[in-house]
């Protein structure tokens, strides 16, 4: 179907990004160690899977605009570090975001583009997740210390 080829690149853009996605975090998966090992390793392992689910997902969605997915896997970074792997893993997800809300913006097929606001919104919580575990996100301070020893009927 020639009126979703545009759709099918950026499609493939992201299968190609999910396959580099499972691979990253399986890698990650096997590197971690010592104590950091017990937090991470089931973490990045099933990030994998979910990264392979998410292209065998978008495969067939491709096959059913009238594509062919494409099973490319770009470069795949690694670190013996787990702050770098983590950061590493963060870059890759908002690319995820990025590429998905660019095929959102051009799919034309309802069904697919709620299936990719969906989606967005699984790959921006991957996104917040990360952040939060390199301590990017701050509370703020100041609506904490404002509630402090008060209760919801004003302090009585």
């Amino acid at each position: 179907m020639a009126e979703h080829d545009e759709l099918i690149a950026v499609l493939n853009e992201a299968i190609s990004l999910e396959y580099t996605a499972a691979v990253q975090y399986n890698q990650h998966s096997m590197l971690v160690t010592g104590r950091d090992r017990l937090l991470f390793e089931e973490l990045f392992q099933d990030n994998a899977k979910e990264s392979l689910g998410h292209a065998k997902m978008w495969g067939d969605r491709i096959v059913y605009l009238g594509g062919i997915p494409k099973g490319e896997v770009n470069q795949i970074r690694q670190s013996s570090d787990i702050t770098e792997m983590l950061e590493i893993d963060l870059e890759i997800e908002k690319r995820a975001v990025e590429v998905y809300t660019r095929a959102h913006k051009i799919c034309k097929h309802l069904p697919t583009q709620f299936m990719l606001e969906n989606h967005i919104l699984d790959e921006d919580k991957d996104v917040e997740e990360l952040q939060k575990l390199l301590g990017k996100v701050q509370v703020s301070t100041t609506s904490l210390s404002g509630t402090r020893g008060k209760s919801a009927s004003g302090g009585r």
